[in-house]
């Protein structure tokens, strides 16, 4: 079995991944590795941010194996009161904000990725044994505030999570045909916003680079204390994340098993 996790940033990766060497085992340019799992080969990649690096990712992939199974894995902004840092939102579907070329200030939801009824029935054995919660992944065309993402979504989403790539890499894995699931680990509440200039912390395509992150610091010290608090919380949602997409592993070698 082939399961392909396709994740932003590396510290999404970090407690995902088993082993530290890099490697690059489907021939692209995106960071790669390859894990070994009892039941499964993990191929992670990480896309950076946005929908050009998650469709350029999935596509080069697919030119490389045909994947039993898509994880869309990463932090998360909540939607929805009284949600922790740390906690774990999974989907097999999600949405879409589309911005209004007519009216640049509006964002209008274009479509909802259906639910697949194999990602279903893997969601409800995550539930059960997990503390991860049944959920809507609201994928944003840019940095919003939290309040006017609110205002735009419907009211009716169960445990709204917002990022940046999921709905992409719903799409063309539904289009391929290819069971897909998502999980969000919850890094920010909703009353938080993160401050768009921290996404100075990635170079041109969308990929984390330290010396960018530790350059931003250094011109913008008033950002450190952000930083550091998204740091904290980073690393508390990492490690949630891991512990989640460990439980999912167990549970897909029972729907899909090894060849």
């Amino acid at each position: 079995m082939i399961v392909v996790i396709f994740a932003a940033f590396p510290q999404e990766l970090k407690h995902i991944l088993k082993r530290p060497e890099a490697q690059n085992p489907v021939g692209c340019h995106f960071p790669s590795q390859e894990n070994q799992h009892p039941a499964s080969d993990i191929i992670a990649v990480q896309t950076g941010i946005g929908a050009t690096n998650a469709e350029t990712a999935f596509l080069r992939v697919l030119q490389e194996c045909r994947p039993d199974f898509v994880l869309s894995a990463g932090f998360g902004g909540a939607l929805y009161e009284d949600a922790g840092i740390g906690d774990i939102v999974w989907a097999s579907h999600a949405l879409l904000l589309r911005e209004d070329k007519r009216k640049q200030h509006e964002h209008l939801v274009e479509y909802a990725i259906p639910e697949s009824d194999i990602g279903r029935r893997i969601g409800e054995k995550l539930r059960d044994r997990t503390t991860a919660r049944e959920g809507s992944i609201v994928t944003l065309p840019e940095m919003m505030k939290k309040a006017d993402i609110k205002n735009t979504i419907p009211n009716d989403l169960p445990f709204p999570v917002c990022d940046m790539e999921t709905f992409y890499l719903a799409k063309l894995s539904h289009q391929n045909r290819v069971p897909f699931l998502a999980i969000r680990s919850i890094t920010d509440q909703l009353d938080e916003d993160i401050p768009p200039a921290l996404l100075a912390v990635t170079d041109g395509t969308g990929r984390f680079r330290f010396s960018r992150a530790l350059g931003l610091l250094l011109a913008k010290p008033r950002l450190i204390p952000a930083s550091i608090r998204l740091g904290r919380n980073a690393a508390r949602a990492s490690k949630s994340l891991g512990k989640a997409v460990d439980s999912l592993m167990e549970i897909l070698s029972a729907f899909i098993p090894p060849e």
